[in-house]
């Protein structure tokens, strides 16, 4: 049997995406079955057959999806209603979209392939708020306070701080 040309193959497009979960890194088999679950309940059979999912790269943070062309707009959808893995909450985030995967890599995921999970763990200490902080991004803290009363009000692992937060702390 002779290969199609390329003219008549089926166009792919890869998707960027980040991961982000309360127990990092994420498997990759985890992150697919999840994927794949949210996909199939969102789209059904038909819908996840048609969007061609496979995974190209992934460290545990960030990642590197192909999809055929007319399923990218489903396949983020699928991806953005993923809100566990393992049990653990979690959210992906698309970061763009592009035609290779060459593309796909400069464009959208950073050179420094530094976790975010290795940055920080310096303490914070204020009258408001005290804690240490576990995961920096962009403006964006996340910590976890000495107080765990506050945590199990909330019924969460981190308290999220941005910098404006940080800033109104020192007046």
């Amino acid at each position: 049997m002779k290969i199609l040309p390329s003219s008549l193959r089926e166009k792919k497009r890869y998707i960027a995406f980040e991961v982000a979960c309360e127990s990092e890194p994420v498997e990759r088999k985890a992150l697919l079955d999840e994927v794949f679950f949210a996909t199939q309940a969102l789209l059904g059979d038909v819908g996840s057959c048609e969007i061609g999912y496979r995974l190209m790269d992934f460290n545990g943070f960030r990642g590197i999806m192909r999809v055929n062309l007319k399923g990218v707009e489903l396949a983020r959808a699928a991806m953005a209603t993923v809100c566990s893995i393992k049990g653990s909450r979690a959210a992906i985030r698309v970061l763009g979209v592009a035609g290779t995967i060459k593309a796909a890599t400069e464009k959208y995921i950073p050179s420094e392939n530094i976790s975010p999970t290795s940055i920080l763990s310096k303490p914070i200490s204020s009258e408001q708020v005290s804690g240490t902080v576990v995961r920096k991004r962009g403006d964006e803290l996340e910590i976890v306070p000495d107080d765990k009363e506050v945590l199990k009000r909330a019924n969460v692992h981190y308290v999220g701080l941005t910098s404006f937060d940080l800033r109104s702390l020192k007046e």
